[in-house]
């Protein structure tokens, strides 16, 4: 049963109620409300509230029913101190943190475009996917904020009673993960000073003095937007490769660009913001400490199909690509079959299916082994770990996770939390 918000009387009468409680005639208070967010399969969410206060809060008097946040579930309620309480361990401090049950994944609100029907159907509607070269349909990012209140009574470690708050809206916001990239423009020297913008992930203690992989990821025709940032927030595809999980593993580099435009279309079509994106790969590497034995690209949808025509394109620039939700003209199977690939497709996917099946079906003809798997999206992630792990194997350089059932946009949700297939991708150099 939550607590009711007291009036003054009642918190009065509660000082003698607490043991060791103290009540002042200014009794201590919410000074601040900052949301944390974090990027989901889906698009980024608000994960955490953090209020500070100007007392040090006791833990022992903190309980999840002692707040409320509209609209979300508190699943934990402890105090912090120090400069970063997003990141810190539970321990008495000034900062309370409200941890967030996580939102159901919306398959819906990832992707705007028609990209999802099979190309006979879009040629008897008239249409064949985004246009090359148009601007889509950008909508302005999500304000990552939260409304929060203080219901119960907290205690402060000096024994004061804090009481019940007004309801108020977080002011300020800590994007984990994404606020790690710098945010810069590509002028291309070799194609007039044309533009591209892009994100880039640097490790943390970079040293000039080693060699650092670079992952390339490249996002759906849906993220097609004028704001840089919105890469990084429509899903996991740039944020796994730059998470401190991962880069404890594996430090790399991380790139993903923001195109403003449709750079390829149904008809296997492309346009200058492919080789854009190439030089500003080789721009990077003269800049930078980066292994080019050991440069990765991915991307779903356009993203996947993009890379797929880099690989046929420059077939001696990547070590490995992993390609989710993506389909591409036939012939380019006989490149295909010469690189390293992971491809994720869903069932229900009815363009990319098809089209990796028929591309797949030549890659083996020609005498390269191809190793498939079937799984559900819904288990476990651990045993969906389990089961990609133990489809690798020496000998294989082309494997295709598929999903049951799915969808084209919710593929993309799922594949990059599939963490052996993208270790594997990491084990992979250039051997051309």
């Amino acid at each position: 049963m939550k607590p009711l918000l007291f009036s003054a009387a009642a918190l009065a009468a509660a000082c003698f109620l607490l043991p060791g409680a103290r009540c002042l005639a200014a009794s201590p208070q919410i000074t601040g409300a900052e949301a944390v967010a974090e990027v989901a399969g889906d698009g980024e969410h608000v994960s955490r509230v953090v209020l500070s206060y100007d007392f040090p809060i006791d833990a022992a008097s903190v309980t999840p029913d002692d707040y409320e946040v509209t609209g979300r579930t508190i699943t934990r309620a402890y105090p912090v101190e120090g400069q970063d309480p997003a990141s810190a361990a539970p321990k008495t401090g000034s900062y309370v943190v409200l941890e967030l049950a996580p939102l159901p994944l919306v398959d819906s609100s990832v992707d705007a475009h028609p990209e999802d029907g099979p190309i006979a159907q879009r040629n008897a509607m008239g249409h064949m996917g985004p246009t090359l070269g148009s601007h889509g349909n950008p909508q302005p990012l999500p304000v990552m904020e939260a409304q929060v209140v203080q219901v119960g009574l907290v205690k402060t470690t000096a024994g004061l009673l804090c009481a019940p708050s007004a309801s108020q809206k977080t002011t300020s916001v800590r994007e984990l993960v994404v606020e790690d990239f710098q945010q810069a423009i590509f002028q291309d020297p070799a194609q007039g000073g044309a533009a591209l913008a892009y994100n880039l992930y640097i490790p943390k203690n970079y040293n000039p003095e080693k060699r650092y992989p670079l992952v390339l990821f490249m996002h759906d025709a849906g993220a097609v937007s004028s704001d840089v940032k919105t890469t990084l927030v429509q899903g996991l595809g740039a944020i796994t490769f730059s998470s401190p999980e991962w880069q404890a593993e594996h430090p790399c580099f991380v790139l993903a660009p923001q195109y403003d435009t449709i750079i390829v279309n149904d008809l296997y079509q492309h346009g200058p913001e492919l080789e854009r994106t190439m030089h500003l790969v080789k721009a990077l590497t003269q800049q930078y400490a980066i292994d080019t034995n050991r440069i990765y690209n991915t991307g779903q949808s356009m993203g996947g199909m993009t890379s797929i025509e880099m690989d046929t394109a420059y077939p001696d620039v990547f070590a490995g690509s992993y390609l989710v939700a993506c389909k591409w003209a036939e012939s380019s199977a006989s490149a295909l079959a010469r690189q390293h690939l992971w491809i994720v497709s869903s069932e229900g996917d009815a363009g990319a299916m098809p089209s990796m099946r028929a591309i797949l079906k030549d890659i083996e003809a020609s005498g390269v082994t191809v190793r498939r798997q079937t799984i559900s999206a819904d288990r476990p992630e651990a045993d969906i770990n389990r089961d990609a792990a133990s489809l690798i194997t020496p000998t294989c350089s082309i494997y295709q996770t598929i999903y049951e059932g799915g969808s084209h946009r919710s593929t993309w949700q799922h594949a990059y939390r599939m963490t052996p297939a993208l270790a594997w991708l990491f084990t992979q150099k250039r051997t051309h």
